[in-house]
């Protein structure tokens, strides 16, 4: 099945989002490790909170929800073992087995097809570093998912070294896992580029907001144990699902507002503003509501992104419509997100006539598009909202498995619609 992707001339909108995926999961996490009831408000419901909390109830917390679902508590219980459906998310295949070396009993993770040619080394080789056995299967010579951790109920700890470089979430597995450890832990990064520098950051800041001590290097993190003690949070709006609907104001020279927008943030799709800018929009944020609207003539971007790559998506789409050439820097973790992101990348805007290509771990982009396409999803929401942004532009545009945005945006379509309404024409 294909999806039309709504054609539009000029967009404006004003768009409610959901709460932010990657706080929802970590506040989950250190909840479940903490020893009194957690609030959470306004948590991001879909299909990776879902599987995050399934995985935690799985081995021994418990969460209820209030009737609107707007309202999760957390309880959290003695670790046990089981068996944890992963799905396609990142967070919960690398955040949990160090959880499931607290447990009594072995613990089984598994996942999509696609998961099980995503990146474990440096978890299983970790947890193995401190003493923990782990079975994983092997992709490629390197350990991938269906893994199982046989825990003994504790960790050590201590010093570790690992390379992150394939993923910041590695590195924010065993922060959060780390104050539970018995000596805490001293965790170095050796290897290569670390990307995505921020989502390390926000961990940090979840972990002290539990009253965690830690002690943050560029490349090294030092916890102290301790039990996590959070406070009732309250979760900010996902703002980088908030860039496909900024976007649609950047590519038609509509405007497009957001609010409830932070001030101060950890989110790395905050980086958006500084982004569109730089593309040639007016950017505004005042009293809480982000405004973009889109130039005349857009702007090639060129800029490292491996902090935000998880924003590249959204930004190539963009940059399909710039003339001129874009280069996205230093982004070759992507190859290891849900799909490999670069190469799909350029499949897709070749389809469409634009001119992309692979240097070395930069994405290199030449607008302007000249033709319609069935743009394929992958299976990766992130692939699905850039073909919903070249949708806006060209017309005739198919994108598959438009549903697979449920991973992070449940509703993606129909909020698209309703954002556009009469501005767009809808294909049968």
């Amino acid at each position: 099945m294909t999806w039309a992707a709504p054609h539009c001339e000029t967009v404006t909108a004003t768009v409610e989002l959901p709460g932010s995926k990657s706080l929802t999961n970590r506040y989950l996490v250190l909840a479940a490790l903490g020893d009194k009831p957690t609030t959470i408000h306004h948590p991001l419901v879909a299909r990776d909170t879902e599987l995050m909390a399934g995985a935690l109830e799985a081995l021994g917390a418990a969460i209820e929800r209030s009737d609107d679902d707007t309202v999760w508590t957390v309880h959290p219980g003695a670790f046990r073992g089981g068996r944890v459906d992963c799905g396609l998310a990142g967070t919960v295949m690398r955040f949990i087995p160090p959880l499931a070396a607290f447990a009594s009993e072995p613990v089984t993770f598994d996942g999509d097809p696609a998961a099980r040619v995503r990146p474990m080394s440096a978890i299983v080789g970790a947890l193995r570093d401190l003493g923990v056995q782990v079975d994983a299967a092997s992709y490629d010579g390197a350990p991938v998912l269906p893994i199982t951790v046989r825990g003994t109920g504790e960790v050590s700890g201590g010093q570790l070294e690992i390379d992150a470089s394939a993923s910041s979430q590695f590195v924010s597995a065993l922060l959060l896992a780390a104050p539970r450890m018995t000596r805490g832990l001293d965790l170095r990064h050796v290897g290569g580029t670390l990307p995505s520098q921020p989502h390390i950051d926000m961990t940090v800041t979840v972990l002290r907001e539990a009253g965690i001590d830690v002690v943050a290097e560029p490349t090294r993190w030092i916890v102290t144990p301790g039990i996590p003690r959070l406070p009732d949070v309250t979760i900010e709006p996902d703002l980088s699902n908030a860039g496909a609907f900024l976007a649609a104001a950047m590519v038609t020279g509509g405007s497009v507002s957001v609010p409830r927008w932070p001030e101060h943030t950890t989110q790395p799709g905050d980086a958006y503003r500084q982004i569109f800018a730089d593309m040639g929009g007016h950017v505004s944020l005042d009293d809480g509501v982000l405004s973009v609207t889109g130039p005349q003539q857009l702007v090639p971007y060129d800029a490292d992104m491996n902090d935000v790559g998880e924003l590249v998506p959204t930004v190539a789409a963009v940059a399909a419509f710039a003339p001129g050439t874009s280069r996205l820097r230093n982004i070759g973790q992507l190859r290891g997100h849900e799909t490999n992101r670069l190469a799909a990348i350029v499949t897709e805007l070749g389809k469409v006539g634009v001119p992309a290509r692979e240097e070395g771990d930069d994405l290199v982009i030449t607008g302007t598009p000249t033709r319609a396409a069935v743009i394929e999803s992958y299976d990766d929401h992130r692939m699905a909202t850039f073909g919903a942004i070249l949708g806006l532009r060209i017309p005739g545009i198919r994108v598959t498995n438009i549903d697979t945005t449920a991973k992070t945006l449940p509703g993606f379509a129909n909020m698209w619609t309703a954002a556009f309404g009469e501005a767009c024409d809808h294909e049968a």
